[in-house]
């Protein structure tokens, strides 16, 4: 699994499907960008300092 991140994210605004619902507002999260970005090396985030891959089923 890939963390998001926090600089990559953004919002959309719909209006309501219901009269008198007004509008929503939806984050969008976006995945780390790995290679591409500047701030990723050896499976670390350098800005934040911290892993992007998580291994999923690992020790509890």
């Amino acid at each position: 699994m890939i963390k998001y991140c926090p600089d990559l994210t953004g919002f959309e605004i719909r209006e309501s499907y219901l009269r008198g619902g007004g509008t929503n507002k939806t984050v969008i999260l976006n995945h780390c960008l790995k290679d591409a970005c500047v701030a990723y090396k050896n499976s670390k985030c350098i800005k934040y300092n911290n892993d992007v891959e998580i291994k999923e089923g690992g020790d509890k």
